[in-house]
């Protein structure tokens, strides 16, 4: 579906309501923001909807200003207030709904919507991307190496990281399960009334990412880890035989459409890290486009390609 439209924001729109979770249940309360919609019973009206938009883009820009905050994250999240103010049977009652106690900020609640029930649910949004790194854990007690392994792992010899390596799957759970998932209990410092949400729930979506010349079992938890894989710059060498699809510096979300000449070898890409006509300290996010005909945006396999020195935590 995501490959039918061509408007870059209408993409994204399809990304957010077309892709699962990044977790599996049981790992947190997950909650899809469009539970028990109308689209989700009939994906027919959606893309009806996606359409529309996508040959008449002005009431999704009015939704979606241009922001001076560039953030992944914050685009994130507006596409998703955008969506879920465009569903037919969802109510947004409140979003970005910051909380605090004489002056010192507790946390900042992403949203609360009317759910098509009439349920209210308090839902905390993420978009994330993590690489998967063979190593044995360390500075764990042994009890968190239980936990560690179940949450941020899929097996007790991998991590999972961001580009910026202080950013971790496990430290994001925490911090979903342990703070984010419980503002409510602070709701009535909101600067307005707001109902008592009847459930919280997060919506954690993004790509996992194993490493291109080592396998990481799957397990049920991640089960997408296998097919998206990440490189060093110099491990593009040891690609032979794909061409790639560039996305352009942290627009991640829906890879671009297929054409002849966007298409790149791993040589040409290393050679223009090289010569810096891109940046060679950034992450570089590739999609695979062998063949131009069978490439689909939605589900091509997608290469993160790391500056040598990752992960520097010094």
């Amino acid at each position: 579906m995501p490959d039918l439209f061509s408007h870059p924001q209408v993409r994204d729109l399809a990304w957010v309501a077309c892709s699962g979770s990044l977790l599996e249940p049981g790992i947190l309360p997950l909650r899809d923001p469009l539970a028990g919609s109308a689209w989700r019973h009939d994906p027919e009206l959606l893309l009806y909807r996606l359409k529309q938009l996508d040959a008449d883009p002005v009431p999704l820009q009015q939704l979606i200003p241009v922001s001076r905050d560039l953030r992944l994250g914050n685009y994130y999240e507006r596409l998703w207030q955008a969506l879920l103010h465009l569903a037919p049977d969802v109510r947004i009652l409140a979003h970005n709904v910051a909380l605090r106690d004489n002056g010192h900020t507790l946390g900042e609640l992403d949203l609360l919507i009317e759910d098509p029930a009439g349920a209210v649910v308090h839902l905390e949004l993420a978009v994330k991307f993590y690489l998967g790194m063979p190593e044995q854990l360390s500075g764990l007690k042994p009890a968190d190496s239980v936990e560690r392994a179940t949450v941020a792992c899929s097996s007790p010899h991998c991590t999972w990281r961001g580009p910026d390596p202080r950013d971790t799957l496990h430290d994001k759970v925490s911090r979903l399960r342990d703070h984010q998932l419980k503002l409510t209990d602070y709701l009535h410092l909101a600067a307005t009334p707001l109902p008592r949400p009847d459930l919280s729930g997060a919506w954690l979506q993004g790509v996992l990412f194993g490493p291109h010349d080592t396998a990481i079992p799957a397990v049920d938890s991640y089960p997408a880890a296998a097919k998206h894989q990440w490189c060093r710059q110099s491990g593009l060498r040891n690609i032979q035989g794909k061409h790639w699809l560039v996305m352009p510096h942290k627009q991640w979300l829906m890879p671009p459409p297929a054409g002849r000449e966007r298409i790149r070898t791993g040589e040409e890409i290393l050679e223009m890290l090289e010569t810096q006509q891109w940046h060679p300290n950034r992450a570089l996010m590739l999609v695979r486009c062998d063949d131009v005909v069978k490439y689909r945006a939605m589900s091509a396999q997608r290469l993160i390609c790391m500056p040598d020195s990752w992960p520097d935590l010094g």
